[in-house]
Formats: structure tokens, C-alpha cells, sequence
């Protein structure tokens, strides 16, 4: 194999995959990028055997074949090389990477071994402006639990029905939930719980253009494609949670506010809220058309007061701080309604504009 391409070919390849590599599977084959030269352009391809990532780029090929170079050095070696032509040569599973007068020699792995990524048979499809979806994942990934030990809550539920997409994560403490109106003119039906590493990646890869993006899926694996590149991911075997029984259908107290004045007076006070256990508790009191923000801790104190339009009762209740900058930051919003039903029950915060999302967080319990 030998092919001649541009500095920033290789390094758009190796960045669009370098995520998927694995580090912690036994098989050092999967440590590894592979690299197939056909037809004038470069496949790079990276998989951990849940998720695999396919990208292609332009080249000048003179030789067609196939190499793995491993993963993590060749990525570095390929961000030092200087912006000039630079040609690959695959020999005996040792790569010769020249530029200048110079040259690198690095040594491969057996492309016989690699597991190549699954096209799926007999898929379902359908397809959206990426920019929708970019969005619906920045709303509700920062939900989904970080510990592995439930693995339905590690991933965020993804279901198509007629012309709407809607997302939903979880970790059992907050709760997000976003729809989208789609063109689904096969009415094409889909329910799955997509791993939010795999979602990550997307967020990560889709670029802010008007594109489309089309997902399509089949048993137990969805396949995200966009530009040049192609997503392959297993679903999360489980049941997700009945999450429209968990959305309160009533309040006891409405509270309208503007949304960066809140967010502000909240990371303000959480400097504060550092006990001794760690919780990074606020505690909010709305009466009076006014939503205050008292703290006392070891470290001083601290006293927000907020002009609001409330509705129904006053309440006094404490959330865990962080639970409310995390979706304060994703709200594209000015003004949100607050919907409180006293200090045991959860709030749920909805944009004034937009009634197609929904965050819902638990209240902490306080002496």
C-alpha cells in the first residue's frame, strides 16, 4: 500500500475515529486505526466492539491496500508532522510515513485481525437537519448517570414516532426530555436507548452546517451517517423508565424569572454551599412576587434576591445546585416557568417559548 495526501487529510481522519479506539479490550489489534486506500481516498476506521467509527478523506492512491497503525502514537506523530505532502507505505505491517527528506517508521498490526464495522441488514431509516439534533443532544446528555452500575441510565431513550423525535435522560435525580418535529413521510418507528458515549461522539463530530443526518437501525445497533462520516453503536439492553409518569401534571406555585439572572444568583450562592459532605445544596424561598436565595455556611454568607411573577403558593425548597446550572446553561430561553409543589415534590422548569422541553429535578431533603 502507498498513498499521498495532505497533512490535514490524516489528521481530520484520525481525529474523526481516535474516540472509538479501545483502551481497555485485551486485543491490542483494537488499540489500532485502520487506514484502507481504494479509489483515490483514505478509510479510517476505529472500533471497541460497542462503538465503531468509519471517515474517509481524500488521497492520491498509488498502491490500494490496507494497514492498522496504532492509534495513539500515530495520532501524535501525525499532529508534529510538519503542513506538507505526506506519503504512507504499508510493508510487511510496518509503516514508512515520509515528509521532506525525513521519515518515520512505525510498527503495525495484522489487519486480518481487525473486526470490521457491521453494515446492517435490512435497516430502517430516516433523516434530519443535524443542527436539530446537535441541539436535542446538548439539552439532555448532561442527565444521563455517569456511574455504570444501571446501565439503562448511562444512555439517553431515543424514539421516532409519526413526525416527531423526542429525547429523554435520566439518573434518577433530574430528568430531561426534548421533542423535535421531523419529516418522516414512512412513519418509520423507533425506540432505543442510545449509550451517551455514542451521543457524545456525534454531538462532537456533527459540524454547524445545514446537513442532514440519517440514522438507521436494525436488531440491536443504530447507525448514525453524516458528511463523510459513518457511526456504528450497539443499543442499551433494558427498560427505560416510564418517564410521563414521572412528570407532574399539576403545581402548587408558578414562578416566572429570567433565566440568566437565576443562573447567576445560583453559581453564586453554590460557592458557598460546600458542607462537610460534600452537597452542594441551595436553598430558595419564593413569596411576595420574590425568589431569595439565603446561604450560611462554614465559609460566610450569602443573600440573593430575585424579582419574579409567581403564581399560587409561597415555598421554601432545596435543590442540589448543580442539578440547576446544568440545565440553566442549556436553556436557549430568556424567561423559564419554575413549577413548584412544595419541598418534597420535583420542580420542573420549562422555557416561556419553548413547550417542547422539560427539566424536571428532585428537591434534597433538609433538616
Amino acid at each position: 500500500m502507498k498513498i499521498f495526501c495532505s497533512k490535514d487529510a490524516l489528521l481530520s481522519g484520525v481525529n474523526a475515529v481516535q474516540r472509538a479506539v479501545s483502551n481497555k479490550n485485551p486485543l491490542p489489534v483494537l488499540q489500532g486505526i485502520l487506514i484502507q486506500a481504494e479509489n483515490q481516498s483514505l478509510q479510517f476506521a476505529a472500533t471497541d466492539l460497542e462503538i465503531g467509527i468509519r471517515c474517509d478523506v481524500p488521497a492520491q492512491v498509488t498502491e490500494e491496500g490496507t494497514m492498522i497503525v496504532p492509534a495513539k502514537l500515530f495520532t501524535e506523530v501525525v499532529r508534529k508532522l510538519p503542513d506538507t505532502t505526506i506519503s504512507l507505505e504499508e510493508r510487511d505491517q510496518a509503516i514508512t510515513i515520509c515528509y521532506h527528506q525525513s521519515k518515520i517508521v512505525l510498527n503495525g498490526y495484522d489487519p486480518e485481525e481487525f473486526p470490521l464495522l457491521p453494515d446492517l441488514i435490512e435497516p430502517l431509516s430516516f433523516s434530519l437537519p443535524t443542527m436539530i439534533f446537535k441541539n436535542m443532544i446538548r439539552q439532555t446528555i448532561f442527565s444521563c448517570a455517569a456511574e455504570e452500575n444501571r446501565p439503562v441510565f448511562n444512555g439517553i431513550l431515543l424514539q421516532i414516532e409519526n413526525s416527531t423525535i423526542r429525547l429523554v435522560a435520566t439518573d434518577t435525580h433530574r430528568l430531561a426530555y426534548i421533542i423535535s418535529e421531523i419529516t418522516n413521510s414512512e412513519e418509520t418507528k423507533f425506540s432505543g436507548i442510545i449509550p451517551s458515549k455514542t451521543l457524545s461522539e456525534i454531538y462532537r463530530l456533527l459540524r454547524d452546517e445545514d446537513e442532514d443526518l440519517m440514522i438507521s437501525y436494525s436488531n440491536n445497533q443504530v447507525v448514525f451517517q453524516f458528511g463523510s462520516i459513518y457511526l456504528v453503536s450497539r443499543l442499551i439492553e433494558g427498560q427505560f423508565p416510564n418517564y410521563k409518569q414521572v412528570i407532574p401534571q399539576t403545581c402548587e406555585t408558578k414562578v416566572y424569572l429570567a433565566v440568566r439572572e437565576f443562573l447567576d444568583a445560583v453559581e453564586r450562592a453554590s460557592l458557598l454551599s460546600r458542607d462537610k459532605s460534600s452537597a452542594n445544596i441551595v436553598r430558595i424561598n419564593v413569596e411576595n412576587n420574590e425568589l431569595r436565595i439565603d446561604q450560611t455556611t462554614e465559609l460566610g454568607k450569602i443573600s440573593e434576591q430575585i424579582s419574579v411573577e409567581m403564581e399560587g403558593k409561597d415555598v421554601r425548597i432545596a435543590f442540589n445546585a448543580k442539578f440547576l446550572i446544568d440545565a440553566l446553561k442549556v436553556i436557549d430561553s430568556e424567561r423559564i416557568l419554575f413549577e413548584l409543589s412544595g419541598p418534597f415534590s420535583p420542580g420542573v422548569m420549562r422555557p416561556s417559548d419553548n413547550p417542547n422541553y422539560i427539566y424536571l429535578v428532585l428537591p434534597v431533603r433538609t433538616s
